[in-house]
């Protein structure tokens, strides 16, 4: 069975709202195995092992959050070379904008040469660090991003 890798960071809980949802789209598919992991304990061998990655971040003074910026420096060199052609994308949480969030995260991909296989979600709250609910109409969203993941993985298009 193939393997989503979901890789989160969330500091004031929306974009943990988000991962979660995109976690349950894609463990009700029934079609893949899906790993659940929290930046700081994600690494090497969860990325070479995945068949695809789902990166969830909060953005933070234009970037992405420090964690999945931390998460991904630590598997950059010792996955560089070994995970070209692997299927991801990213949802972001951001206050007002939520572009440099997705540049910076795609930027890091490019250089993995990971292939991004949708264009990604950037949900814009108007909040700033403080806590919030994401609506429903976004978590179906994200739920649906997890679901096209995973059936993607199952049919071989990703």
């Amino acid at each position: 069975m193939k393997e989503l890798l979901l890789v989160w960071h969330s500091q004031f809980g929306g974009t943990a709202q988000m991962a979660q949802a995109a976690h349950a789209g894609a463990v009700a598919t029934g079609l893949v195995t899906v790993s659940y992991r929290h930046a700081r304990e994600a690494g090497v061998d969860d990325l070479l092992r995945c068949d695809a990655l789902l990166i969830a971040t909060s953005e933070n003074f234009g970037s992405l959050a420090g964690m999945t910026k931390d998460f991904l420096e630590r598997v950059y060199y010792p996955c560089e070379g070994r995970v070209a052609g692997k299927a991801y994308t990213v949802l972001v949480c951001a206050g007002t904008d939520g572009t440099g969030a997705m540049f910076q995260t795609d930027r890091i991909a490019t250089g993995l040469a990971l292939r991004k296989v949708h264009p990604g979600i950037v949900y814009k709250s108007g909040l700033t660090a403080q806590r919030q609910v994401i609506p429903a109409d976004v978590l179906g969203q994200c739920r649906d991003v997890g679901a096209l993941l995973a059936g993607g993985l199952d049919a071989g298009i990703f």
